[in-house]
């Protein structure tokens, strides 16, 4: 295809896209040919063994009748079928059943060629885009004959009470049910992740990406006990992986793996293929072969376990991947491989917004949302990096946004660009002073230091600015180094080995947002929410949101490059801010009540049946009492016209003062979300803020906001064997952390980690001595003491978490001792 063919057939492609997301955000019927489905398909077949036909699309159903080997042809319908078992069709001659014909544990061994029924090409529904959405000299062609008009219409049409934000929110939950697809169009080599649909590690699973992204300066390392270690490779259907080696970096000495198993398989049944021991000369290749021969078929699962480190190390240090393979042809478009048995009640029962629509209708709306990321993958780059370059191009893919987590490229693309802009770290790492007690004492009374010269937040600042140089503590690097200040808080018995180092990030998190709806707020860079004292069903209770009177901007600018540093690693700053600044930090598109509800839900419901009341009702609750002012966040109470103070609003002018309303609360901390974001793009690209949806930047920041008891368990890794989950000590005291709200599991974390919330690795050990649970925030361990019922270890577990998270060496006693 020339040059110019392909320009053409790119704008094809874009023009369809943008066609489809008009009619998504109007709720209109989308494109013919996005939603083409050919009506029958002529399945060619060639092989050395019997091609197999069965009643239902599954490995186990009973045979209807196996083909005989040598050349076969089939018809079948035109919509492919996809299970765990792989990708079938239905097959409708010379026999009635279901043809497995790309399955997902094997390969037919055999040549499979899909054409029309006249023998032609076949034509699916990216080729159609391609004939009826490029400019053409002539009149574009018509769908032809081979079209299935009832699959098509199931499609194109939105079922009834369907809308944009079921639309997101479906996009979220296939996202999560395929869970982290990695994928690059690379062949072979660090930069490629086309062969696994998904990476898993014991620990550390924020750092796998950096096996992929071909850069020598970060790695993936481990998080736990000598021997404990792996990465699980999920294979992609039909890849035989010939070779996988290991990037390492000789100088990271004891960090470096020593011994590692091979095994491959399917989950819950995996075979060691290799064992291989590294001698001291291997690691000056800098690439380790664990797989010195070929897999002779596509296997579901690899992982490699790193048995021993050298020189006795404890966790490993992997710099890259290097995996070659042989890959079959898929037959039909990764697009469609989409499972309809995924839409059960139990998997949608999070989703408010998809439970009124039955599974087969979230199917088709599924399929269509990976075809429109299909088209989006197809032509990132040219729709890059500007939202607003040009009418038609990405300012329209903006209104799409929630769409993002389906993209396979674009995680890619995040990768390439935090790469090419991060920077060595500094060669020495500054000390801190920190006078806890101080700050603490200003918490408990604000009055005393109304500057806030001695919160921690400050203190930071002023230690920084002493023992950094600007240029270099840019934390552009802050993914490479696992701690950005060492530690000393005055008065108190610490030595900072990181545990104090994450335990000051929880005490700046504190002082802006704090988690107790009591204490005083420590700085005046945020107030709490309206939502805290006027709505007691709002998801965003215990939201805070920027001061709109507060004109610190070198503070905001301060706090936006620390949310930049955790961004880049895997540090956390836990605080509370609600949907409609995150979606004002990226510039996501933000409406009144969708998102502003977030902040203020009783205004918004205010204003909202102001606009539809009668004059009746007006005038019964407003008439002579409603002036044109308002109250912001910060309880000021402003003025939206001049006088506005003295004018009243009348039942004819309400919409105009609605409308005033709404421009004022929405913009009310403009200058203090937009002073955040140049701090924040000072460490994250605001090219990279423009891939992430809302949610990823306040989960990457903030951590996860949910912690359960499934999640927390995951995380807990035990001192030896035979103490375990199944220990009476353990189970007791994950009985009692049943009985914990997501609050006392969050303080229970910090008591332990200096964190507030996942992702964390939590270390487990028993102890006999104590009344009360003790903790090393360095090593991130509990010691975890015996209790004589459920009741005692509630107690206790819950004391400690709340009232022995100072690490200190002359720690008070506690009532129990």
């Amino acid at each position: 295809m020339g040059t110019f063919e392909q320009a053409r057939v790119r704008l094809g492609r874009i023009r369809c896209l943008m066609d489809t997301i008009r009619c998504m955000k109007q709720g209109e019927s989308l494109p013919s040919a996005i939603c083409f489905v050919p009506r029958e398909i002529c399945v060619e077949y060639e092989g050395e063994e019997p091609l197999v036909v069965t009643e239902e699309p599954k490995e186990e159903a009973k045979v209807v009748e196996k083909l005989p080997e040598g050349k076969r042809r089939l018809i079948c319908l035109g919509r492919p079928t996809f299970t765990s078992d792989g990708g079938w069709l239905k097959v409708i001659s010379p026999c009635s059943g279901w043809v497995c014909l790309q399955p997902s544990r094997k390969q037919l061994k055999g040549k499979v060629r899909l054409c029309g029924t006249d023998g032609e090409e076949l034509i699916d529904w990216q080729k159609m885009v391609e004939r009826m959405c490029s400019l053409q000299i002539v009149k574009a062609p018509a769908l032809g004959n081979n079209f299935d008009d009832e699959e098509m219409a199931a499609l194109r049409n939105p079922p009834p009470g369907w809308n944009l934000a079921a639309d997101e929110e479906l996009a979220q939950f296939l996202a999560r049910q395929n869970g982290v697809t990695l994928r690059s169009t690379g062949c072979t080599g660090t930069e490629g992740m086309t062969y696994f649909t998904k990476v898993e590690a014991s620990s550390a699973e924020q750092e796998v990406k950096n096996l992929f992204d071909s850069n020598p300066e970060t790695y993936w390392e481990s998080d736990g006990n000598q021997g404990d270690h792996w990465l699980r490779f999920h294979i992609r259907p039909g890849t035989v992986i010939e070779k996988l080696a290991l990037i390492v970096d000789p100088e990271d000495s004891s960090y470096l793996p020593k011994r590692v198993v091979v095994k491959v398989g399917s989950p819950g049944n995996l075979t060691t293929v290799h064992t291989h021991s590294f001698g001291e000369t291997e690691y000056d290749s800098k690439e380790l072969n664990v797989l010195p021969l070929p897999l002779e078929t596509y296997k579901e699962m690899l992982e490699l376990q790193i048995k021993a480190c050298h020189q006795g190390g404890i966790d490993t240090r992997i710099r890259g991947v290097r995996v070659t393979t042989h890959t079959a042809e898929l037959l039909f478009p990764e697009s469609d491989a989409l499972a309809g048995d995924i839409f059960s009640a139990e998997k949608i029962a999070r989703y408010p917004k998809l439970q009124a629509f039955q599974p087969k209708q979230l199917f088709n709306r599924g399929l269509v949302l990976k075809r429109v990321a299909f088209l989006l993958d197809q032509d990132l780059a040219y729709l890059l990096p500007r939202w607003q370059m040009g009418a038609g191009s990405f300012g329209e893919v903006e209104t799409i946004r929630q769409l993002w987590p389906l993209s396979q490229r674009r995680n890619a693309i995040i990768q390439d660009m935090l790469s090419k802009t991060s920077s060595s770290y500094p060669s020495t790492r500054p000390t801190v002073f920190i006078n806890r007690i101080a700050a603490r004492a200003h918490r408990e009374d604000t009055s005393h230091d109304p500057e806030c010269r001695n919160t921690v937040f400050r203190q930071l600042q002023r230690e920084l600015k002493k023992s950094a140089k600007s240029s270099s503590y840019n934390f552009r690097w802050a993914g490479q180094w696992n701690q950005w200040w060492e530690c000393k808080f005055v008065q108190e018995g610490v030595i900072d080995q990181g545990g104090a180092f994450r335990d000051s990030i929880s005490d700046l998190a504190d002082e802006l947002c704090p988690s107790d709806p009591s204490s005083e707020v420590a700085l005046s860079l945020f107030v709490r929410s309206p939502n805290q004292s006027q709505d007691s069903s709002n998801a965003y209770r215990d939201a805070y949101t920027p001061n709109p009177s507060c004109r610190l901007f070198e503070d905001y600018q301060f706090a936006g490059k620390l949310m930049g540093a955790m961004y880049r690693s895997s540090e956390r700053l836990a605080v509370s801010l609600p949907q409609f600044f995150w979606k004002k930090l990226i510039q996501e598109p933000v409406t009144w009540t969708r998102d502003f509800i977030s902040v203020d839900s009783a205004e918004v419901k205010l204003i909202d049946s102001i606009e539809t009341m009668s004059r009746v009702d007006f005038d019964t609750s407003f008439a002579g009492v409603l002036h044109y002012n308002v109250v912001l966040s910060n309880g000021e109470t402003v003025p939206l016209l001049p006088n506005g103070d003295e004018r009243l609003v009348t039942y004819d002018e309400r919409l105009e003062y609605c409308k005033l309303v709404k421009e004022k609360r929405m913009n009310e901390s403009e200058a203090q979300i937009e002073a955040i974001r140049q701090g924040l793009t000072k460490v994250v690209p605001a090219d990279v803020l423009s891939l992430l949806t809302w949610q990823e930047l306040e989960l990457k920041v903030c951590g996860s906001t949910e912690i359960t008891i499934e999640a927390l368990k995951k995380s807990v890794r035990y001192s030896n064997s035979s103490f375990n989950e199944s220990n009476p000590q353990v189970q007791m005291m994950w009985k009692a952390l049943e009985q914990f709200s997501d609050g006392d599991r969050s303080q229970f974390l910090r008591f332990i980690t200096g964190r507030r919330r996942l992702p964390c690795t939590v270390y487990v050990e028993p102890c006999d001595n104590g009344a009360l649970p003790t903790s090393s925030t360095c090593s991130n361990t509990l010691h975890l003491p015996k209790y004589s019922s459920v009741e005692q270890a509630v107690d206790r577990l819950r004391y400690a978490a709340y009232n022995c998270v100072a690490i200190d060496t002359d720690m008070s006693p506690s009532p129990w001792e």
